[in-house]
């Protein structure tokens, strides 16, 4: 049984329409067709787009009409539910539409998808891309002739064997290929030259890391990792060390190298831009290093449905590139679970520094970090006030913070949680705060 009140009350929107009657039934199968192109969705038919209940009369006869008119006007078939349901003594016509598993869907020799609460025709390279999503760029063949070195492919079982426990030895190459699933109808496919060809970048010249290092809008040292993906991490973490300043922490009789940002978040950068970019885009990957932050930036937006706020929670892994980013895992480089983003977050934050910034620009995707230096430029007069206020102090409660101030308690709590996000305070306990 569908909630209809509780539908009624979100509106129109990327996955739900009201249409008034069965008589706008061209629109409501180019609705049909756009769900079945984006992520599904609900068509309720008998309530007009404001939300006013009309109802309509249900037949056998009515279903059966509308069930022809989806099989003879959308190609290929979506699968979708049809139910009535009573609603204010009034009958509603529920339509459930899945998101299709053999896009694109086309309405009459038209492809539509949803886009909000309206439907969009695609153009014909739109359609090629939708097409395309289909089919990984690194699951498809490799036509082409080129060796697979075996160095990173040993070093990969041995790690596998450690730190996935998997019953796996190194016999030949083809054999270890065959067995990670990396062989096609006995061809290698495109993740095995990534992964594992010193000829990687020659091949696909768009698979490199372009490096630098910036100050005061000049180069001042510059880079190029290319070659099997795992050597670019290597080369591309090895370069952005090399550039960074490096303290040290004794804890206990141990003294521990600090960098000016955490080595295990600068990798996760790294990798993530590696596994997750887009390499049907002629673009390369680009890391930038300015003196009080650090750029990585892939082609590829986020897959969909992510957000950027699904970024900050516990979310889905959606590898654009599934072999590749198994590879990885095994490896033990990257986790099939999404979390490594919640990782570079606490990370930053047990380090005292600002939260990572990410940032999805469609066509591609950035992961900025900033050193601490950064977030004094970005605070307001008042958030400032407050800090100098809590780091003179020592720690203080939002009360204390309010009667220093002179500001409610509610604007207290919300400036603090900027300074959380920016590392620059932390909770102690319930109601009390210190700089960090």
């Amino acid at each position: 049984m569908i909630n209809l009140e509780k539908l009624i009350k979100e509106g129109e929107g990327e996955r739900l329409e009201f249409k008034s009657s069965l008589a706008q039934i061209k629109d409501i199968l180019k609705t049909i067709c756009a769900f079945a192109n984006t992520y599904g969705g609900i068509v309720v038919v008998g309530i007009k787009g404001s939300g006013e209940i009309v109802g309509l009369n249900v037949t056998d006869e009515t279903l059966l009409s509308l069930r022809r008119s989806i099989e003879t006007s959308i190609d290929p078939q979506p699968f979708v539910r049809l139910r009535v349901q009573s609603y204010n003594d009034k009958l509603i016509l529920i339509i459930e539409v899945a998101e299709g598993v053999n896009k694109p869907y086309f309405y009459r020799g038209k492809c539509y998808v949803r886009v909000g609460s309206s439907n969009k025709l695609l153009s014909r390279d739109e359609i090629i891309t939708l097409l395309l999503e289909k089919v990984s760029f690194d699951s498809l063949p490799f036509s082409g002739d080129v060796s697979i070195d075996d160095y990173y492919l040993k070093r990969l079982i041995d790690k596998a064997r450690v730190r996935r426990l998997m019953n796996i030895y190194f016999t030949n190459v083809r054999d270890v290929l065959n067995r990670l699933k990396l062989l096609i109808d006995g061809r290698v496919r495109i993740a095995a030259v990534l992964l594992f060809s010193n000829e990687a970048s020659e091949v696909f010249p768009q698979a490199v890391i372009k490096m630098g290092v910036f100050e005061d809008n000049k180069i001042i040292d510059e880079g190029l990792a290319r070659g099997s993906l795992f050597k670019q991490v290597e080369e591309a973490v090895a370069f952005t060390l090399k550039n960074l300043r490096k303290g040290f922490k004794i804890e206990g009789i141990e003294r521990r190298d600090l960098w000016e940002y955490p080595e295990d978040v600068l990798r996760e950068a790294i990798v993530n831009a590696v596994v997750h970019r887009d390499y049907r885009s002629t673009s390369p990957t680009y890391l930038k290093i300015y003196p009080d932050r650090i750029e990585v930036l892939n082609p590829g937006g986020l897959p969909k449905p992510l957000t950027v706020d699904d970024l900050r929670r516990e979310h889905p892994s959606i590898p654009r590139n599934p072999y590749i980013a198994r590879i990885f895992y095994y490896y033990g480089y990257m986790e099939e679970w999404g979390i490594g983003t919640l990782m570079m977050i606490r990370r930053c934050r047990e380090e005292g520094l600002p939260e990572p910034e990410f940032t999805d620009l469609g066509h591609s995707f950035k992961v900025t970090l900033y050193l601490k230096s950064h977030t004094f430029k970005i605070l307001r007069d008042e958030e400032l006030k407050l800090y100098t206020i809590l780091k003179a102090r020592g720690e203080a409660s939002v009360k204390e913070l309010a009667l220093l101030t002179g500001r409610s308690e509610r604007t207290i709590h919300r400036r603090l949680n900027k300074l959380i996000k920016l590392g620059l305070a932390e909770k102690i306990s319930r109601g009390r705060y210190r700089a960090t």
